[in-house]
């Protein structure tokens, strides 16, 4: 008697599976042939790295997009190895004071043209000016460029990798915050459009632009 439950219990199971696919009459024929064994995969391979070895010569040298392909293959090899060859220790010793101070220049300029505009927040004060001259010149958002140099010297000087990723996270913030900035800025001031085609430098300066210009400056854009 106590043979009958056990019994039924396998049959039990024995259904489940089968309505679960776990047996392989639950699937279509077509299904079980359709999926590729990794036998066939690897007997692939040789000629899967023959095409890739034909992609790698086709086309004309020069114009395949080689430097950036050398750039990345640079710093990659920078990454691994943890230095910059030849030049790390001085790349190390100038990068993080010069972004410092950069960083600190920047946000003291920005700083500068807005004066009693200044704010926190994505919204200009009501009585707020379009600030076009000077800095905002050459970047939109020089406050924003200039304490990201300053986070990103400050974690080279200290050879931090949290202070850098950190650095990495508030970029993206303070960038989508400029975004939503700019939204509010095309609605107050109906300037403010031409203003930003004109100035391509968005959290750091148009350096196209800042050296083009040779001291020579703009007027400034009123509007109220």
């Amino acid at each position: 008697m106590a043979r009958r439950p056990v019994l039924s219990l396998a049959l039990l199971l024995a259904a489940c599976a089968c309505s679960l696919g776990f047996v392989g009459g639950g699937l279509p024929a077509s299904q079980r042939h359709a999926r590729p064994s990794v036998a066939l995969k690897a007997a692939d391979f040789p000629t899967t790295l023959k095409k890739v070895q034909a992609n790698v010569m086709e086309g004309k040298f020069g114009e395949r997009g080689e430097e950036y392909v050398a750039t990345q293959a640079f710093l990659l090899l920078c990454i691994v190895i943890g230095t910059v060859p030849l030049v790390g220790g001085s790349l190390f010793f100038l990068a993080g004071p010069v972004c410092v101070a950069l960083g600190g220049a920047l946000l003291a300029a920005g700083v500068y043209e807005l004066q009693g505009d200044l704010t926190p927040w994505t919204v200009p004060p009501a009585e707020a000016q379009l600030k076009t001259g000077g800095v905002y010149e050459y970047v939109r958002h020089p406050l924003y460029g200039g304490l990201l140099l300053l986070c990103f010297g400050l974690a080279i000087v200290s050879n931090s990798a949290s202070r850098l990723v950190l650095t990495l996270a508030l970029y993206f913030v303070l960038d989508k915050k400029a975004d939503n900035e700019e939204e509010v800025l095309q609605k107050k001031f109906s300037s403010y459009g031409g203003y930003a085609s004109k100035t391509k430098g968005k959290l750091l300066p148009d350096l196209d632009k800042l050296l083009a210009s040779g001291g020579s400056k703009t007027p400034p854009i009123v509007d109220v």
